[in-house]
């Protein structure tokens, strides 16, 4: 079953996404900011670096957001011009907020493009090739449309009126940006409920929260708790997930290493270390389910290579590799599972999204385990 809870009291206030008990997602009610990623603002342009081909533009006092010129519309901007842009990538680190003027507006069954002239659908749609010949014919007059997986079990009729809304939202937007003074934000990104509702394949079956007033707000009906929390231990779940060496269930461990350039996995075996063959096909496709759960409840982004525990034969690898697979199909967020490369490390990228959780060492013991 899955279950979204929400914790409004206390000090975590927070969004939780569980699934048969188990934390799959996590969102602190404060990490709402307007600098996130879909965030749609008229900026003032800056600094143009001609030897990066871009240039930054001012989205509030102080902050800043970097533009690629292959993302801007129409002629170069000039430093001075006022100009719409969304926040593709949010700001992490040092780094600036990733820029674009190909906006887009996202719903749950579609994604209107008020700049675009093109008709797709979802890579992850079973039958991308009808639902390409779908999207040409519901694409509104001089925009652009790209239809979600979720569109496959919409009827027309529900997505006309979904990109009625959109068409409706962009005008009103435009509407306000005639008259709205550079630096000002247009449009906040979609909240963390809304996003839910919007990228959940399948939507929670029961929702359970702390406040009757966000349980009247609900567009389905939630169960009133006073520890929504508690009920499934989502802190210390959480804390177990963030942490760089992470159990599995049948004793064998994950170490999660961020660096700069990839975020490096290495599975290592069970207790055991003289098991081999099936054992250890068995701990690299648990590792693989865990995996991808720990990739989104973390909000990991970018290059990822993954070092499984050496396997006997191509087929064990085409097994872990296909479990690694459909375990992400259930991610909302973009993932390519690229393969074993020649040194035997499985590499994959997640799109950036969102800011990662910090991961948290909170005292673990450097206990020696047995690398296969």
């Amino acid at each position: 079953m899955k279950e979204l809870l929400i914790q409004t009291k206390g000090d975590t206030p927070a969004l939780a996404l569980v699934k048969d008990r188990r934390l799959v997602a996590y969102w602190p009610l404060e990490a709402q900011l307007v600098l996130a990623a879909g965030a749609i603002y008229k900026g003032r342009v800056g600094r143009v670096m001609k030897n990066l081909n871009a240039l930054f533009v001012t989205l509030t006092k102080g902050v800043e957001g970097f533009l690629p010129l292959s993302e801007a519309r129409g002629t170069q901007p000039r430093p001075g011009d006022s100009l719409l842009v969304q926040i593709k990538r949010p700001p992490q680190g040092k780094k600036a907020a990733y820029l674009t003027q190909d906006i887009s507006l996202p719903g749950r069954f579609c994604m209107l493009l008020p700049y675009g002239n093109y008709a797709h659908a979802s890579k992850r749609s079973e039958h991308r090739q009808a639902m390409k010949r779908r999207a040409q014919g519901l694409r509104p007059e001089g925009m652009g449309l790209v239809l979600r997986s979720k569109a496959e079990q919409a009827t027309d009729e529900e997505i006309q009126a979904e990109i009625a809304r959109l068409q409706a939202d962009w005008e009103a937007l435009l509407q306000k940006e005639s008259s709205a003074s550079a630096p000002m934000l247009m449009a906040p990104a979609p909240g963390i409920l809304e996003r839910i509702l919007m990228d959940e394949t399948a939507l929670p079956e029961r929702v359970i929260t702390d406040d009757e007033k966000t349980a009247d707000q609900l567009p389905f009906p939630g169960l009133i708790h006073p520890d929504p929390f508690g009920l499934y231990n989502v802190l210390t779940q959480l804390r177990q997930a963030l942490r760089r060496r992470v159990y599995l269930p049948s004793g064998g461990l994950l170490v999660l290493d961020p660096t700069e350039a990839a975020l490096v996995i290495d599975v290592n075996t069970a207790q055991d270390s003289k098991r081999a063959g099936d054992a250890y096909l068995r701990t690299n496709l648990e590792a693989a389910a865990e995996i991808a759960r720990l990739l989104r409840l973390r909000r990991a982004g970018g290059m990822i290579l993954i070092d499984f525990i050496d396997m006997d034969t191509d087929a064990q690898r085409l097994q872990v590799q296909q479990a690694l697979e459909t375990a992400l199909r259930a991610d909302p967020v973009k993932t390519e599972v690229l393969g074993f490369t020649r040194l035997g490390l499985m590499e994959m990228t997640r799109k950036k999204t969102d800011a990662p959780l910090p991961a948290q060492r909170l005292h673990e013991e450097d206990t020696t385990t047995n690398d296969a």
